[in-house]
């Protein structure tokens, strides 16, 4: 009978030992849960990314008072009306110069105070258009100044980003699923050294 028992024994030892995942089994199961995470994530990527875009917009815009996008299309805009408006003059004190080299031609008292005039204007209308460029563009200056510090580590203005990222949702997922991947990784490499050392 203590025969029989002992080979019972063994038998059901054998079939217990064999029934359990081997190494292999149990990488391959890790792998699989990997690549399922690392999917997921690249599914939430393009969400956490336009959530950096909206957060670097909300602290250039409570700085700045504005985005480099609305400055840069503000500036634009205005631009186009200031050459517009300074292309007018210009063609007019043009023809007051053909005039005056007509008068020229002819024999008259005042006119070089009139070609000064002519100059006079000239150069306080590009002075003019310099100013209201410069009006236009500052804007856009420090919109982007702001921009360059938001993506500088250290600054007040990057860490006014992390935080205004870090309370976003699309950012909060990105950030539980990369900690998800990060774990499956290392089931990934335990269960990896676990069938080397088999």
């Amino acid at each position: 009978m203590s025969s029989r028992f002992y080979s019972l024994m063994i038998v059901l030892l054998a079939v217990l030992g064999c029934g359990g995942p081997s190494a292999k089994d149990k990488y391959d199961e890790a792998v699989q849960r990997l690549e399922r995470a690392q999917s997921q994530l690249d599914k939430l990527r393009p969400a956490y990314d336009a959530a950096r875009v909206t957060a670097a917009n909300l602290v250039c815009k409570e700085i700045a008072g504005t985005t480099p996008d609305e400055s840069a299309s503000a500036a634009l805009a205005g631009l186009g009306d200031v050459l517009t408006q300074s292309a007018a003059p210009a063609a007019d004190a043009g023809k007051g110069e053909s005039k005056e080299g007509e008068a020229a031609k002819k024999p008259a008292g005042k006119k070089g105070d009139e070609l000064d005039k002519t100059i006079d204007n000239l150069i306080a209308q590009q002075k003019n258009v310099q100013e209201k460029q410069a009006a236009l563009t500052a804007p856009v200056a420090k919109a982007n100044e702001v921009m360059t510090k938001i993506k500088t580590p250290g600054t007040p203005e990057a860490k006014k980003f992390e935080e205004k990222l870090a309370a976003m949702p699309e950012a909060q997922a990105y950030d539980r699923q990369q900690k998800r991947v990060e774990k499956a990784q290392d089931e990934v490499d335990d269960a990896e050294a676990a069938m080397k050392g088999k």
